[in-house]
């Protein structure tokens, strides 16, 4: 699914990506929250089926496409590329290469003085042998080192591809920084390396979430998310500032200790019990989180 570009702090940067099973998508995901970029996806104008997808049979669909260098029809992109300077570009591996609906897309598209950042997907093949098609489809753009990822890359692998070829439109998103505002207070809080704490951000790049929260057991502040996120639950052991994913889909914020099994999400900065207790209250609270 496209995410639209927002219009108050637009995005120099968009994620272009081709998924057939999936695998791909969830990558893209993780690196448009990360690059804060918008993201669309590359849509045949025929889908491919299981059968079209069968490597073993010389004359499925994808063979005869990738060995006779075809074009396949995709549908029309809804994306203004002037107002962007990079092009992040995911695709599935394909014999070691891109597949054609790729080449489509490049083929079709004027990203003349733009910058490429080609990511992919793929069971053991790396991304290299993909790029010089892509150089050859794009000669006036400037193509970078690809990135291969899966389903299990982290944030501070995407991060650390995005910087080392040079891409800078990254918010405190990538950096792990949560912003909780209480009243008039404005807390930060360092958060984890996890796929709750992914989810969590994609969740919150769409707006701030506002959590009403109640006070248990004289140790915690806790409410609901308003939605379910993927849990890593550990015994936990907790102090004051820790952020806890719940039962996936309450946010806890402890001021004292508990033992559980829980989702650490992340810890508040520079905070003293005394302050926290203080700004926490003790009674209902409201706390409005977002990424900083």
């Amino acid at each position: 699914m496209p995410t639209q570009p927002n219009e108050n702090n637009r995005s120099r940067a968009v994620v272009i990506y081709f998924s057939a099973t999936g695998n791909t998508e969830t990558l893209a995901e993780k690196i448009a929250v990360a690059a804060n970029a918008d993201s669309f996806e590359i849509l045949p104008e025929t889908a491919y089926t299981s059968a079209d997808l069968n490597y073993n049979d010389d004359n499925s669909r994808a063979n005869r496409e990738i060995n006779g260098d075809e074009r396949p029809a995709i549908q029309s992109l809804d994306v203004d590329f002037t107002q962007y300077d990079t092009v992040i570009l995911g695709y599935p591996i394909w014999w070691g290469q891109c597949p054609p609906v790729v080449r489509t897309f490049l083929a079709s598209t004027d990203l003349s003085g733009k910058t490429i950042m080609p990511f992919c997907t793929s069971g053991s093949s790396g991304i290299n042998g993909s790029l010089g098609k892509i150089r050859e489809l794009a000669p006036d753009s400037t193509v970078t080192d690809g990135f291969r990822g899966t389903g299990a890359t982290t944030e501070s692998q995407i991060a650390s591809w995005l910087t080392q070829n040079g891409f800078t439109n990254q918010t405190n998103a990538a950096s792990n920084t949560l912003k909780i505002q209480v009243g008039n207070t404005t807390l930060t809080a360092t958060l984890r390396d996890n796929s709750s704490v992914t989810a969590l951000k994609e969740f919150l790049a769409k707006s701030p979430v506002t959590i009403d929260m109640h006070d248990y057991a004289s140790m915690e502040k806790v409410g609901s998310l308003g939605t379910t996120l993927p849990r890593n639950d550990v015994q936990t052991t907790t102090t004051f500032g820790d952020l806890i994913l719940y039962q996936g889909n309450s946010f806890v914020i402890y001021y004292d200790t508990n033992t559980w099994d829980f989702t650490p999400l992340g810890k508040i900065n520079n905070i003293t019990q005394a302050e926290l207790k203080r700004i926490l209250g003790d009674g209902n609270v409201s706390v409005t989180i977002s990424l900083d």
